[in-house]
């Protein structure tokens, strides 16, 4: 279970990561200690660069749906790196070497080094499952496309400056993705009650983006549920209810056997 401490340092972070971007509704994972390298094609080496500083990997309410952050402790030169279905990612000791091409470079080949090994293969094997995820709701978006009346609904949003992307917000804006380097927790009841409480906000909150009039997508949908999916306090909660149902039809049968 998270302490106060660290708690209180995720929101600060958090709310100094919303100051960068107002889209950033929640922390993913976290880094604590990272330096940018950029490989030169034509000295064929890795350059350090004026970068380095405590990485996220950040939820955001609109597209991209999530963002990897290094903030910058030389200079307020950040490196924001977005992470979408074309994101190209391999560990390669000592670096988890990324392609950026968010500028149009598609040469541009960047090596995160992380002080903690165990933090660079959590980094990264979550950004494996979020990019899988992504691909996968692109090709079920292309085989099932939405039908006219939901687009022409969607298209009247958009022209009248109203954004879907809220709903999809209050989904995502109670949750935070354990991490088993960063974010380790164990399974308490207490952690069971966090999850109920947080749980509870996001339906809540969920309800008000709906007495607003505001759609929520397929897209967000779909991303929102994985981002469920990957919280383990929501899935403590879920099989909480399982085993619940599963032993009282248990009981059920064995009273009605006798």
């Amino acid at each position: 279970m998270a302490t106060v401490d660290s708690e209180t340092r995720r929101k600060a972070n958090l709310r100094v990561l919303q100051r960068i971007d107002s889209n950033i509704v929640d922390l993913a994972i976290t880094a604590t200690h990272v330096v940018l390298y950029e490989y030169s094609l034509t000295k064929k080496t890795w350059e350090k660069k004026n970068v380095e500083g405590s990485l996220f990997v950040t939820k955001r309410s609109d597209a991209p749906r999530f963002k990897l952050i290094v903030l910058n402790r030389n200079s307020t030169d950040n490196l924001e790196v977005p992470i979408t279905s074309t994101f190209q990612m391999q560990v390669r000791d000592p670096y988890m070497i990324i392609r950026d091409s968010s500028n149009g470079n598609n040469q541009a080949i960047r090596g995160i080094w992380f002080h903690d090994g165990k933090e660079r293969d959590s980094v990264a094997s979550y950004l494996e499952n979020v990019v899988k995820s992504l691909v996968k709701i692109e090709e079920m978006e292309k085989a099932h496309p939405p039908p006219p009346s939901f687009a022409s609904v969607e298209t009247k949003q958009q022209s009248s400056g109203s954004s879907n992307a809220d709903a999809g917000a209050a989904l995502l804006a109670a949750l935070t993705t354990g991490s088993k380097s960063s974010q380790t927790q164990s399974t308490t009841a207490g952690d069971t009650n966090e999850a109920k409480q947080s749980t509870a906000s996001a339906t809540s909150s969920a309800a008000g983006a709906n007495q607003q009039n505001l759609v929520l997508d397929k897209k967000n949908l779909q991303l929102s549920l994985l981002s469920l999916i990957q919280d383990e306090r929501f899935l403590d909660l879920i099989h909480a209810q399982y085993l619940k149902v599963v032993n009282s039809r248990a009981a059920r049968q064995q009273k009605d056997g006798k």
